[in-house]
C-alpha cells in the first residue's frame, strides 16, 4: 500500500512534530523515514551543495521500489503517511509527481508565522553548527546561494510565501487540510482531533504530546549539542544502543528533548522583522482570505 496521506511542508511549522503524534495513533502508519524526499528526487539535481546538505542526498529514498518498501508494513491501518515539507516549495513539479504515483492523496499543509519561521529555520543551521552568518547576512546571500545550488532550506525568505503553494494544492487535490503552527501551541489536542477527523480514524485516541521535535535554538553548551548535530564517535555508539534498548521513537524523543534544553532563544531584531513584515503583507493577507483564518497577528509589526 502506498500513501493516501502527505504532509506536505511547510519546514520548521511543527511538521516533525506532528509526524510523530500522528505516528502513534494505532489507525496510523507513518513512513519509517520522516522525509523521504522520493517526489522532489526525481526532478532535484543532487546533492545540494550548501553545508551539511550532502545528508539530504544520503537520507533520500531513490527507487519507487525503494519508496514502496517503507510502507510494506502498513497493512491493516487506515491511514498511510510520509512527511516530505519540500514538496511544498516545488509545488509546481511536485504536484503532477503525486497525481501520477499516488493518485490523490489527502494533504496536510502546516503554515507558520513567516517571519518566525524563517527565523526558526535560521537557528536550526545555527544549531547545527553549519549557519556562520547573521541573519541578516544570510538574508542578503540567499540569492547567491540558490545559485550556487543550496537546497531550498536554506532559502529563509523564499520559503514562507505560502499563498501560490497552498492554493495549487487545494486546487489540485480534493482533499486538503491547512493547519497552524499557533494552533499546535496553544491547542495541541484540538489540533490532532481536526488531523484524526481529516484523516477519519478514531478522534478520541490522546498521544503523547510532551515532547517538542527538531527545536531550533543557539546551543548553551556547544559540546553537549554536537554530540547530537556533528558526526563524532559518540554519536555512532548512541544512536545504535538509544535505539535497541529504546526503540527509534523514544530515543529520538529523549534526544529532542535533552538537545531542546541545551537550546536558548534568540529573538529577531526590531527592524529585521519590519523589513520582513513588508515583504510577507501582501502574501498573508491573500492567505488569510483564501483559507479563512485571522493572520493578522502574523503582519502586526
Amino acid at each position: 500500500m502506498l500513501p493516501n496521506f502527505l504532509i506536505v511542508g511547510a519546514a520548521k511549522c511543527g511538521t516533525t512534530s506532528l509526524y510523530y503524534y500522528l505516528k502513534q495513533h494505532p489507525e496510523i502508519y507513518m513512513s519509517p523515514v520522516k522525509e523521504p524526499n522520493f517526489i522532489s528526487f526525481q526532478f532535484e539535481k543532487f546533492p545540494y551543495e550548501g553545508h551539511g546538505d550532502s545528508k539530504l542526498y544520503q537520507r533520500a529514498v531513490k527507487t519507487y521500489r525503494d519508496y514502496c518498501n517503507l510502507f510494506s508494513a502498513s497493512q491493516g491501518k487506515k491511514a498511510v503517511g510520509e512527511a516530505s515539507v519540500i514538496n511544498l516549495y516545488y509545488y509546481e513539479k511536485t504536484i503532477p509527481l503525486i497525481k501520477e504515483l499516488l493518485g490523490t492523496p489527502k494533504i496536510i499543509i502546516m503554515l507558520r508565522d513567516p517571519i518566525e519561521r524563517a527565523f526558526s529555520a535560521y537557528l536550526h543551521f545555527v544549531r547545527d553548527s553549519t549557519e556562520h552568518l547573521t541573519f541578516e547576512q544570510a538574508l542578503v546571500q540567499e540569492e547567491e546561494r540558490k545559485k550556487d545550488h543550496w537546497s531550498p532550506y536554506w532559502f529563509y525568505k523564499e520559503m514562507g510565501f505560502y499563498y501560490d503553494r497552498v492554493k495549487a494544492y487545494t486546487e489540485n487535490f480534493d482533499k486538503v487540510a491547512v493547519f497552524l503552527y499557533d494552533d499546535l501551541k496553544d491547542d495541541p489536542i484540538g489540533l490532532m482531533r481536526a488531523a484524526y477527523q481529516f484523516l477519519e480514524v478514531d478522534t478520541s485516541f490522546n498521544p503523547n504530546m510532551r515532547t517538542k521535535y527538531n527545536a531550533s535554538g543557539s546551543p548553551r553548551i556547544k559540546m553537549l549539542n554536537d554530540l547530537f548535530t556533528t558526526p563524532n564517535v559518540l554519536k555512532k555508539i548512541l544512536r545504535p544502543v538509544g535505539t535497541c534498548l529504546l526503540g527509534q521513537d523514544r530515543y529520538v524523543g529523549l534526544r529532542d528533548t535533552v538537545q531542546a534544553k541545551n537550546l536558548r532563544k534568540l529573538f529577531i531584531k526590531k527592524q529585521t522583522r519590519e523589513y520582513l513584515t513588508n515583504v510577507y503583507r501582501e502574501d498573508v493577507l491573500k492567505l488569510q482570505g483564501f483559507i479563512s483564518r485571522d493572520l493578522s497577528r502574523w503582519i502586526a509589526g
